[in-house]
C-alpha cells in the first residue's frame, strides 16, 4: 500500500530537518575549529565590535570555539539535536544583533565567523543570514506537528474506549 499523503509530507520534512541538522552542524564544527586554532584572532576581532568588556573577551574568544564545537557534534545525535538546534539559534540571533550594532554605530569590522583568517566584513547581508540559520535552528528545535501526530495523541488508546 503506498503511503498517505501526509506521512510522506511528514517523512519529507523528517529528511529536511535532517539535512538542515548536518549543515548546520557542519557549519559550527568547522567555524569552531577555526576558530579554536587562532583565539588571540578571534579575540581581537570580538574585541573590534566595542560590545563587550575587555576582561570578558579573552574567555569568550576560548569558550566560543568550543561551544560551537560542542553544538556542532550535539547538533549530529539524535538524542541532543533539539537543544542543540535551540541553542544554536541563540547563538545565531546573538551573532546577528552584534554585527547589526556594529552596522549601525558605523563600526566597520570584520565579521570573525570563521576564524582570524576570514576577511568578510560585517554587513546587513550577514545578518540576515544569522537571522535566516536562527529560524532554521528554531524549526529543528521545535518542529512543527503532523496532523497525523495530533490524531494519534488525541485517540484515546483502544483499551479505554467504551465497549
Amino acid at each position: 500500500m503506498p503511503p498517505l499523503r501526509g506521512d510522506a509530507v511528514s517523512a519529507a520534512g523528517r529528511w529536511l530537518r535532517l539535512l538542515a541538522r548536518v549543515g548546520l552542524a557542519a557549519m559550527f564544527l568547522y567555524a569552531g575549529a577555526l576558530k579554536l586554532v587562532e583565539p588571540a584572532g578571534l579575540a581581537q576581532d570580538m574585541s573590534n565590535y566595542r560590545l563587550l568588556p575587555d576582561g570578558l573577551v579573552p574567555v569568550l574568544a576560548i569558550g566560543l570555539p568550543v561551544l560551537e564545537v560542542v553544538t556542532g557534534l550535539a547538533l549530529l545525535l539524535a538524542s541532543h539535536a533539539r537543544g542543540a538546534a535551540a541553542l544554536s539559534a541563540l547563538m545565531l540571533a546573538l551573532f546577528a544583533v552584534a554585527m547589526a550594532q556594529a552596522k549601525l554605530r558605523g563600526i566597520d569590522v570584520a565579521c570573525g565567523c570563521f576564524g582570524a583568517d576570514a576577511t568578510t566584513q560585517v554587513s546587513w547581508s550577514k545578518v540576515a543570514l544569522n537571522l535566516a540559520l536562527a529560524i532554521l535552528s528554531i524549526w529543528i528545535a521545535w518542529p512543527p506537528r503532523t496532523p497525523s501526530a495530533r490524531t494519534t495523541a488525541a485517540a484515546p488508546p483502544p483499551s479505554a474506549q467504551p465497549s
